[in-house]
């Protein structure tokens, strides 16, 4: 927020925007919408631990996801070793959903959610 302006430069800048909105019509008139983010490469999965998982080891994670019907979870056979190296001092037990993501630059899969115990 600008404060301390003066009426006439309330006024300069009020004329200066007009004159922007005469000369660029299509500013301001787009609609916003939301857009989801899509992380490419399947960076992002869901699924269920195979074994309890203990704060700073890895363990086994099912991944799962809806079927045509919208039905969730099925299970995709797809099998992930993933860390649970900093959300939680707290075990995962074998069976809780968990949500884990691909970190790149470290080459691992990291648990970055779990259901409640």
């Amino acid at each position: 927020m600008i404060v301390g302006l003066s009426e006439s430069d309330v006024m300069t800048l009020r004329q200066m925007a007009a004159e922007f909105r005469a000369r660029n019509p299509q500013v301001g008139t787009f609609t916003p919408s939301r857009q989801p983010t899509v992380l490419s490469g399947g960076q992002v999965k869901i699924g269920k631990a195979k074994t309890d998982i203990t704060s700073g080891t890895s363990g086994t994670i099912e991944i799962y996801r809806q079927d045509d019907t919208g039905q969730f979870p099925v299970d995709t056979g797809e099998e992930v070793d993933a860390n649970l190296d900093w959300l939680s001092t707290e075990t995962i037990s074998a069976g809780k959903q968990v949500m884990i993501q691909r970190f790149r630059d470290e080459g691992i899969w990291r648990i970055t959610a779990a259901e409640c115990e």
